[in-house]
């Protein structure tokens, strides 16, 4: 008896990992795909900000009435935290990364993606007066990263590379 289970166990565990597989192929389709091995692969890295001397990065900033803002935009958006963006003014010019190729403005508009990393900045509401804080950055889930880029690596994404 114990002879014949060895073969159905390994049986049972080869379907299940073939299973396993199939719905990975089927929510990440461009891990398939040779063309997105380096957005794949680079996505973790951390990307440059440019920001003007009198911005910062920070972990943690009060609360104040942008912060609720943004982090309303954030969970709207289903994006994971890393950062806030401060300013002792606000950069009349806007700021860099808005006019950078590799900073894809989304189509809904106040944020722009650089591979993972998304900065949410406030749209069509002015900063707080006394406000220091300009802009969330946070990072887009694997899970959303992959399905974007899935079929695009070659095109509007390979700015990227």
């Amino acid at each position: 008896m114990a002879a014949k289970a060895k073969p159905v166990r390994l049986l049972g565990g080869l379907l299940g990992a073939g299973g396993l597989a199939v719905v990975l192929l089927l929510l990440f389709p461009s891990v398939l795909d040779p063309a997105c091995a380096a957005l794949l692969v680079r996505s973790e890295s951390d990307v440059p900000i440019p920001l003007p001397a009198n911005c910062a990065r920070h972990p943690d900033v009060a609360m104040d009435d942008m912060v609720k803002y943004l982090e309303k935009e954030r969970t709207s958006r289903g994006l994971i935290f890393r950062e806030w963006i401060t300013c002792t003014e606000f950069p009349a010019a806007g700021f860099a990364f808005m006019d950078d190729a590799r900073w894809l403005p989304s189509y809904v508009p106040g944020t722009y993606e650089f591979r993972r990393t998304v900065i949410i900045v406030p749209y069509g509401r002015p900063v707080p007066q006394g406000s220091p804080v300009v802009a969330e950055v946070c990072v887009l889930p694997w899970r959303k990263y992959v399905a974007l880029i899935a079929g695009q690596c070659n095109g509007k994404f390979s700015v990227w590379k």
